[in-house]
């Protein structure tokens, strides 16, 4: 039999089920890959993670060849034209069966039904299985049957139904038949541009360096990474996220690698590396939200009241934002690493998105759009969940009048105000004991611009206009 496996969000041999499967049930395997400018457009794909994506793919290419198996890489309409380029291609190609990993927001969903529906009228089965969690999506439910929409009883429950077995990952590969076919990635025309200003060699390519990367952190800094991980000048997370995003590394496989460094512990043990596992779990509750609840894909928030909230739009106050030119240096800090490395410390990613959706009461869509556009480590569910929370319409969200002190939290996680003099250098002769919110004559100095807004008052904006709209 000859295989199809159709990579997505899965650019990975390691840990990969469809490819395990295909390589299982079939005597050849030609793997493809659907280019779409449309599709990443529409859904604000950032130039660095396009430019990270294209790299893995050579990547992929490489390490596919060495079992006989060519990557193809079509040009595609995204959404539109799936079913019609894959059909195309098997009838070209004469493959027996197509394997493809889940994805879980509703666009994905339906393309992957019209496409399964498309082939199984030519007597071609699709083969789904599940990537980027432990359980299937929907599985876990409440005592009421129903989805979960807060974390921790979700991450309860998570652990009351694992079994080490689902962590049976390793398989190993051997070569299939030799094809004709040859990749066509040196001769495929991306179309592609980069834009971006990011230096690439933050983020090395491939599954090897992926995974190089997790045992770095494993065996360096996870101990102290429930300590750490709020201090943004300390590297102290595991920078893994632009690999989970692309599924360059699984989940399971850094569960995995977390467990053997923590005797097989789940909650207890070093409390670094469950704090860390405990992120990585997030990441599947935030799929469930997705799948689970549609209208989180459709720019819903899932709080239906905050519907009624009236946001505003300062264009002004938008690029001050966007260039971190707001005039509260950590915020501006952190806009700055964001569009420097195409990534942002995870507490940073908190204080800035609800500086955005509470002091500067702009609608969080407008912001969950940007992130997406600048970071390479964008993932929907992820950060839309985040966006959510920060702004008080989400699923475990924040309570509404809870509103991080952008000052305060300077304060509090960068001492000594060396992440803010690393990323906002015209502040980077002032002392830590004005540095976090320097007086009028020091911004003069510094060519530094004052507030863009008055925290205080925006805080009572804020509550006042959530009230307004729980109250409507």
């Amino acid at each position: 039999m000859k295989g199809l496996v159709w990579f997505r969000n899965d650019l990975r041999i390691d840990d990969n089920p469809s490819l395990r499967k295909a390589f299982e049930e079939c005597a050849s395997v030609i793997a493809i890959y659907l280019w779409s400018e449309e599709q990443m457009l529409e859904h604000n794909e950032a130039n660095i993670k396009q430019d990270f994506i294209i790299q893995n793919l050579h990547s992929l290419s490489l390490e596919l060849e060495k079992f006989n198996v060519p990557l193809q890489i079509i040009k595609s309409k995204g959404f539109l034209d799936a079913d019609i380029k894959i059909e195309n291609f098997i009838h070209e190609h004469g493959n027996n069966k197509i394997y493809f990993n889940k994805e879980f927001a509703q666009d994905e969903i339906n393309r992957d039904a019209k496409v399964t529906s498309a082939l199984g009228n030519i007597g071609i089965e699709a083969e789904v299985s599940n990537d980027q969690i432990i359980y299937e999506p929907g599985f876990l439910k409440t005592g009421q049957d129903k989805p979960f929409s807060v974390f921790t009883p979700f991450k309860r429950r998570w652990i009351e139904n694992f079994d080490m077995s689902y962590l049976d990952i390793d398989f190993s590969y051997t070569k299939k038949e030799q094809l004709s076919l040859k990749s066509n990635l040196e001769s495929f025309d991306f179309a592609f541009t980069a834009t971006h200003k990011v230096d690439m060699s933050l983020w090395p390519i491939g599954e090897d360096n992926a995974l190089k990367r997790v045992k770095y952190f494993l065996e360096n800094d996870a101990e102290a990474y429930s300590k750490n991980r709020n201090d943004p000048i300390i590297d102290g997370t595991s920078r893994i996220s632009p690999y989970l995003a692309c599924g360059i590394i699984s989940s399971k496989r850094c569960i995995l690698e977390g467990l053997k460094k923590n005797n097989y512990e789940l909650s207890a043990g070093k409390i670094g590396i469950t704090k860390w596992i405990d992120e990585i779990v997030w990441r599947e509750f935030y799929r469930n939200i997705a799948y689970s609840f549609p209208k989180v894909s459709k720019g819903q928030p899932f709080q239906d009241y905050t519907r009624n909230i009236q946001w505003i739009l300062d264009e002004s106050q938008l690029e001050a934002w966007k260039s971190g030119q707001t005039g509260f240096p950590l915020i501006d800090a952190a806009m700055r690493q964001l569009l420097h490395e195409g990534w942002m410390h995870n507490r940073l990613r908190m204080v800035v998105a609800m500086f955005f959706t509470k002091n500067m009461l702009h609608d969080w869509r407008v912001g969950e759009a940007y992130f997406m556009q600048k970071l390479i480590d964008g993932d929907f569910a992820s950060n839309n969940g985040g966006w959510q929370w920060s702004s008080s319409t989400g699923t475990d969200a924040a309570p509404y009048f809870r509103i991080f002190n952008p000052i305060t939290q300077s304060k509090n996680f960068d001492k000594e105000g060396l992440f803010i003099k690393k990323y906002v250098p015209e502040l980077k002769d002032l002392d830590k004991s004005v540095i976090h919110d320097p007086p009028n004559e020091h911004r003069k100095y510094c060519n530094y611009p004052n507030q863009i807004l008055d925290l205080k008052e925006s805080r009572i904006r804020a509550i006042e206009v959530f009230n307004q709209a729980k109250n409507s």
